[in-house]
């Protein structure tokens, strides 16, 4: 187990750290599909399922576009980590060795930036919750993640952590 599990096991509720370690592990499985771009779709897919997860566990409703915005500005400031994975996933066009090659480096990255998009989505849910009490607003969530994103090299330090974690 890496130290941001471990930092995450200890701040956040099991059950909550349990979704975006799942939801991190089945981008890692959409790295693998020998389709490019259907990979990419997939772990695109990981991240949606994960926000959508996590606002059920802890009983938030929150509108389909309001999602759509977060995760598309979180994608957004994560797209050169997306990059990087949309690269491997070229390099399943070659037979055999680019297969290979190409899912096993889109798997680390692919684990980063699911774990980094979770780390950040639940930081501004808390960040939210600090400004606005149990009542929250979330339509001033989208705000929240802005807050969040702009603390660059932290981000950037969580995603090379999480990377790092994955390639052990």
């Amino acid at each position: 187990m890496g130290v941001i599990d471990q930092q995450a096991d200890k701040m956040l509720p099991q059950e909550i750290v349990g979704v975006v370690k799942l939801h991190s592990k089945l981008a890692v499985g959409a790295a693998w599909i020998p389709v490019p771009g259907a990979d990419i779709a997939a772990g695109a897919t990981a991240i949606w399922g994960m926000y959508v997860r996590i606002n059920n566990k802890i009983g938030l409703k929150v509108k389909d576009n309001i999602i759509k915005t977060i995760a598309s500005g979180i994608g957004t400031n994560l797209l050169s980590y997306v990059a990087m994975s949309g690269i491997a996933s070229s390099l399943k066009f070659i037979p055999g060795i680019g297969s290979i090659g190409g899912a096993i480096a889109m798997s680390a990255s692919q684990y980063a930036i699911t774990l980094t998009a979770g780390w950040i989505y639940l930081k501004a849910l808390c960040l939210l919750a600090e400004k606005q009490g149990p009542k929250l607003d979330m339509t001033m969530l989208n705000n929240a993640v802005k807050d969040v994103l702009s603390q660059k090299a932290l981000i950037k330090s969580i995603f090379e952590q999480a990377k790092k974690e994955r390639k052990k």
